[in-house]
């Protein structure tokens, strides 16, 4: 989920400038660095949660990102909440078999009293991750991070490690231009995660500088109830750019 595009829409439309994150630092690109693959177990572990029905939990400083998926169904409901500078947003989503839904909450705009969902064009969607929507069932982008994590141990079932966040074009709220702020450092963000006794993803946290994200995993199996909004408008033109799809 690209919480950045979401904290964006909360300081762009309470007037604020600008937006939530800067560009790269200066000094030009941190120099590349020796790394080894991650172990298979961690990869697995991230990779089996495209195979069950699962419940997920994402936090950090601006907020949370929860729900529920069920990737054989093809079945997400979900919901980002976030504070700026005094203001706070909740986004919806629901998407069931290709069809998407969106209901904002707390946009300080005319004609948006929180209580309206609207459709999603998916083919206007141009951003992978935008609103947790992804081809590969992954709301979080728990794969694409796992996939950049090198230098992981395994004791018991605990992992540690680093990841290389230039490779990752967001986690939680951080992009990949506030990840390069922190210059060479960007390559080797202390990371812990956990699975259960079916090696399957349970926890990860990402030590980033000043705003730890961690998610959690659980309900594996369980049922996800998902309806269609009934009455849903089209989404308005202006709010495809505004929530970065």
């Amino acid at each position: 989920m690209r919480w950045s595009a979401v904290v964006g829409v909360v300081l762009v439309a309470a007037g604020m400038a600008g937006c939530t994150g800067g560009g790269p630092g200066g000094g030009g690109a941190a120099p590349r660095v020796s790394v080894r693959a991650s172990p298979s177990g961690l990869a697995a572990g991230a990779g089996g949660l495209a195979l069950s029905s699962y419940r997920f939990r994402v936090t950090a400083n601006e907020g949370s990102y929860a729900g529920a998926i069920d990737p054989i169904a093809d079945v997400l409901d979900a919901s980002v909440s976030v504070s700026s500078g005094g203001n706070s947003l909740k986004i919806d989503t629901v998407s069931v078999r290709g069809a998407v839904y969106t209901r904002l909450t707390g946009l300080p705009l005319p004609g948006f009293d929180g209580g309206t969902w609207y459709r999603v064009d998916p083919a206007r969607v141009t951003r992978p991750g935008a609103l947790g929507l992804s081809a590969i069932k992954d709301p979080t982008g728990v794969q694409a991070l796992v996939a950049a994590t090198h230098d992981v141990t395994r004791g018991g079932r605990k992992y540690t490690g680093t990841v290389d966040m230039t490779r990752v074009a967001a986690w939680g709220p951080v992009n990949v231009g506030q990840v390069l702020q922190l210059g060479d450092a960007a390559r080797a963000v202390p990371f812990e995660a956990a699975v259960d006794d079916r090696d399957r993803l349970t926890a990860l946290t990402v030590n980033i500088p000043g705003d730890t994200v961690a998610a959690t995993y659980s309900d594996f199996g369980g049922p996800v109830t998902v309806e269609e909004p009934k009455g849903a408008e089209p989404l308005p033109d202006h709010l495809y750019g505004m929530l970065g799809l």
